[in-house]
């Protein structure tokens, strides 16, 4: 749970990542000239550990064999489906460095079109074993995606003939037993599927579900169909594969849920996408006008908290007896280079704050017991031309170029990936946190709905128990990242006061002691430095 707490310094970065070693966080980083080195006498073993090195991260980076942590709730976004432009998504050189990351799963996708060639005749494409198989020799948990619409086999009854689909998924399910996970019905439905039916956002639809007139648009039913049929399709075939959908704006979640929705499906999807503001904000903030147009209900908080939008999801979900799961398969940060006149939703971020924002959402995903969280993407892609490509939003959202050299945020994932498997929610200890100064935010966010957002002036406090038993706090300021050191806190921690405690920063892997003193008979850091990323305290149990 989020504590009472006040704001924290950001602090400064540089926009060359430095990998600096940590004992219990090891970085996977070679220096350009030992990438080079390394491939060309693969067969000659480093002489030194890759987690000695303290160098500027260039070129890509090689994985580290000695290394299998897989951290169960949060994953990657990929293309190995390999469509239209993505080429460069090769999974023999690309799955062993997401595995390296330590995190637990990969979301990808599988076109129907390519699955069934003929009515009837289901085969798995090669391409996509190679990259299924790989990825489960790596130790990677799969979601797969049925999607795209099969027109040249159904499209004179249906693009999207519920009955075939989900017959397909099942056949998945059976097919591809013990690799696949999750099936996830369809990627956001209110854009091709919808145009399909002619509707959706693309043919004049709202982000509310609703047609130019105020009414539901038809999509919502049809898909609500698909769904059902294919979570008892899925499960009949294979109960342990999780059937997971939606995807939709959150109130166009809302209308479907509470059409009824199988026990068979198990998750609701969310793209919780922050688009020009900080992680724990979300463009969906409580409003008299949203309250009409959702339906009579809101769908976050009056400040658009990514908590609320949460909260309400699985609140609403629970009322109206649908899936009791909440998996977010995409969200992110883009890095592209903005410019006047764009009219893009998505604000070009520094590399430094994508690797932030990324570490604060996955952390809030692991305190508010978020199934999976899947952050979007694992690599930038390259569907423009190399002249006009820096300045788009799609292709610049990886957590490594495309060319395969690393952002912060690879580094900065994999130490949080890392460092918080096996984590479990935890609320026992009280903690309180104060801070004498404020970091108000000057740029403001003004979305589509016409609600005014802002990062909140406040810090960010969760906590866990790691796989020793001992308590984990996770600190962090909800600040924009900006270039001011880290702003002096007060934590009050009601243990003893003799409590052994350590501080780990996760971007850049700094393990240290903090200066430690009484206060009310409990554990007191007095002037702690809370960060715009995450910062975990550890309390040592004797």
């Amino acid at each position: 749970m989020i504590s009472s707490v006040v704001k924290i310094p950001a602090l400064l970065f540089s926009s060359l990542f430095l990998a600096v070693s940590a004992p219990a966080l090891e970085d996977t980083w070679l220096p350009s000239a030992l990438r080079e080195a390394a491939s060309v006498e693969k067969e000659r073993p480093p002489k030194e550990s890759i987690s000695n090195r303290n160098s500027v991260t260039t070129g890509t980076p090689l994985p580290s064999p000695h290394v299998s942590v897989h951290n169960d709730h949060i994953g990657v976004a990929t293309h190995f489906v390999r469509k239209r432009k993505m080429l460069h998504w090769d999974p023999q050189k690309y799955i062993p460095l997401i595995a390296d990351l330590g995190v637990g799963w990969i979301r990808d996708e599988i076109m129907w079109n390519r699955l069934e060639v003929e009515q009837g005749k289901l085969k798995v494409p090669d391409a996509d074993r190679e990259w299924i198989d790989l990825a489960h020799e790596h130790g990677l948990k799969i979601i797969v995606t049925l999607n795209g619409s099969n027109s040249l086999v159904y499209g004179r009854t249906d693009d999207y003939e519920p009955e075939a689909y989900a017959k397909a998924a099942a056949f998945l399910a059976r097919e591809l037993k013990d690799k696949v996970r999750a099936i996830e019905v369809i990627n956001e439905p209110f854009n091709w599927y919808a145009r399909s039916y002619f509707e959706g956002t693309s043919r004049g639809g709202d982000l509310y579900g609703l047609n130019k007139d105020g009414q539901p648009e038809s999509w919502l039913g049809r898909y609500v169909k698909l769904i059902n049929m294919t979570g008892e399709a899925v499960k009949a075939a294979n109960p342990d594969i999780k059937v997971i959908g939606f995807g939709g704006f959150p109130a166009m979640n809302m209308r479907m849920i509470e059409m009824g929705i199988s026990p068979t499906v198990d998750g609701v999807v969310l793209h919780p996408y922050s688009y020009r503001t900080v992680s724990e904000i979300v463009p969906y903030a409580a409003s008299d006008e949203n309250f009409k147009r959702n339906g009579g209900r809101q769908t976050a908080d009056e400040e658009g908290t990514f908590t609320s939008l949460i909260r309400y999801s699985r609140e609403f979900s629970v009322k109206h007896n649908g899936p009791k799961e909440t998996w977010l398969t995409e969200w992110g940060w883009t890095t592209k280079r903005d410019r006047a006149g764009s009219r893009s939703n998505f604000a070009g971020f520094t590399e430094v704050a994508q690797a932030a924002y990324i570490q604060r959402r996955f952390m809030e995903c692991l305190g508010l017991g978020v199934e999976n969280s899947i952050v979007y993407s694992f690599m930038d892609d390259r569907n423009n031309p190399p002249e006009t490509s820096e300045f788009n939003g799609e292709d610049n959202f990886g957590l490594i170029k495309s060319d395969g050299t690393p952002k912060p945020a690879y580094a900065a994932v994999q130490r949080l990936a890392r460092a918080t498997a096996g984590f479990v929610v935890s609320n026992d200890i009280k903690v309180s946190i104060t801070t004498p100064t404020q970091r108000p935010d000057g740029q403001a966010f003004h979305a589509r709905d016409g609600t005014v957002l802002h990062a909140p002036d406040r810090a960010a406090c969760y906590q866990f128990k790691d796989h020793d038993g001992n308590t984990v706090i996770a600190v962090w300021s909800m600040e924009r990242i900006s270039d001011q050191s880290p702003r002096p806190a007060d934590v009050e921690i009601a243990v003893k006061p003799d409590t052994a405690v350590s501080a780990t920063d996760l971007m850049t892997g700094r393990v240290y002691p903090p200066l430690t003193s009484e206060k009310n008979g409990h554990l007191f850091l007095k002037d702690f430095g809370l960060s715009p990323h995450p910062v975990l305290i550890r309390l040592q149990s004797k």
